[in-house]
């Protein structure tokens, strides 16, 4: 009956898995969700759409271009290009013409628009970063998880393994009359326990999954895996660097300190261009215009009238110019003044937001370097922890064939050794975890 429990068990336990041509590395794990995510989509779509406004701005410079026409329909007396009054009835006219204008100057705040949009998009881009980022790093500590729960679980096989071969053992025993029947039936129901915890270990590998499978958005999770890398946890010790090394290197590269720098740079711009109101505008204008009057006559010496010709009026009837615009502020309802005055408050915001979030990166850089520190010695302890047990349940083995020693004495050091593992795992990723998170403060990638 065991035998078949232990075959259910295996049957459960490998269902889920795929092939290793069909396991995800971490970064496979990434680089998907940089592409799928929506968050990132949508980042990325607010850094375009910042692009195109720094394009707006820059397209300022430009001169505009406009043609008008218009047609109107009269009734009565009307007067034509000479102001002569003719009709009595329905009569029109046709004119058209093309305008451009381009500033010449505006208090620099064209230049300074263009500067400050520039800065806008630069730090969207740093924005995109750092939410690819934070993705990069909700995905890691996922994918750790999973790797822990896959060490539990086979922890907990090996649970299963050692109570199946007790179970072996106590059956031979029990029939030569070196245990009691009843002993048998408690080792047995030691047996079921471990099965069960395998398989809540193999639940909660296959939630683990899914939550990282959600991370990624993606649609089928069903036979999702990963790959299990080769981990030298011994080196991740010396990889720790002071928390102040760690600091220098991420307070020039991180991209929440450069978004911040960008904007801070926008701010000291969109200044400027307030400032730039208080100064005259000068632009150029130019414009071209003509017009058809159907109901226009000439008379000759006879007293006749005769139609003027459509190509006669067009060389007769345009006008053509080009106008210097000065326009001088000085008074304006104090909107300029207090223009002003809002873009420092916004100057200061800025400063105080690129203050702050260096504060908060070196508060984050120092917990993580204190974690790292702490996990270190968890990870050292639980080593020899380890150690000591598996020697304390080898005795425990040994004196219990000799029945030296009692089923509970055996359970209790078996119970122990797999406590000690499953702290020892524990310290380990999170060791793993406090040391990639460190680096990536320093701008390294996050791989395994």
């Amino acid at each position: 009956m065991n035998k078949l429990l232990l075959a259910i068990l295996a049957v459960c336990l490998s269902s889920g898995t795929v092939s290793a041509q069909q396991k995800w590395s971490l970064e496979d794990c990434i680089n998907y969700a940089w592409k799928n995510n929506i968050t990132i989509k949508s980042t990325a779509l607010n850094a375009e759409s910042q692009q195109i406004n720094y394009e707006k701005s820059k397209n300022q410079r430009l001169p505009d271009l406009s043609a008008y026409a218009s047609t109107p329909l009269n009734y009565g007396l009307a007067a034509n290009e000479k102001g002569v009054k003719t009709g009595g009835a329905f009569s029109t006219s046709v004119s058209a013409g093309i305008s451009s204008s381009v500033t010449l100057f505006s208090g620099f705040q064209i230049k300074n628009t263009i500067a400050a949009q520039s800065f806008n998009w630069q730090a969207s881009l740093e924005d995109l970063k750092k939410a690819k980022e934070s993705l990069a790093v909700n995905i890691a500590s996922a994918y750790l998880q999973v790797l822990y729960n896959k060490e539990l679980q086979q922890i907990a096989i090996e649970q299963v393994s050692l109570s199946q071969s007790l179970v072996d053992r106590s059956v031979t025993m029990a029939t030569y009359g070196k245990i009691p029947e009843g002993q048998v039936y408690e080792v047995k129901a030691q047996l079921s326990k471990d099965q069960l915890s395998a398989v809540e270990s193999q639940s909660t590998l296959s939630l683990s999954l899914l939550d990282l499978s959600q991370l990624l958005d993606l649609k089928d999770w069903s036979g999702f895996d990963i790959v299990t890398p080769a981990i030298d946890v011994p080196n991740l010790n010396n990889s720790i660097q002071p928390a102040e090394d760690v600091y220098n290197i991420a307070v020039s590269t991180k991209s929440t300190i450069k978004a911040s720098e960008y904007r801070l740079k926008s701010s000291e711009k969109n200044l400027e261009v307030s400032k730039g109101a208080v100064y005259p505008k000068l632009s150029l204008r130019a414009l071209y215009g003509n017009g058809y009057y159907p109901s226009s006559r000439t008379i000759d010496s006879l007293r006749i009238q005769h139609k003027i010709p459509f190509g006669t009026q067009l060389q007769n009837n345009y006008s053509a110019g080009m106008t210097l615009d000065l326009s001088i502020p000085i008074f304006n309802r104090f909107d300029t003044k207090n223009n002003i005055r809002l873009s420092k408050i916004d100057l200061e915001n800025a400063k105080l937001d690129l203050e702050n979030n260096k504060k908060t990166l070196y508060k984050e850089i120092q917990q993580a370097w204190f974690n790292a520190s702490k996990a270190t010695i968890q990870y050292t302890s639980s080593a020899d922890v380890v150690v000591n047990s598996e020697e304390a349940f080898r005795f425990a083995e040994e004196k219990y064939n000799n029945g030296k020693a009692t089923l509970y004495e055996y359970n209790q050091a078996k119970i122990n050794l797999a406590s000690a593992k499953s702290s020892q795992l524990q310290a380990k990723y999170n060791l793993l975890f406090c040391i990639k998170i460190l680096d990536f403060y320093k701008g390294e990638p996050l791989m395994l």
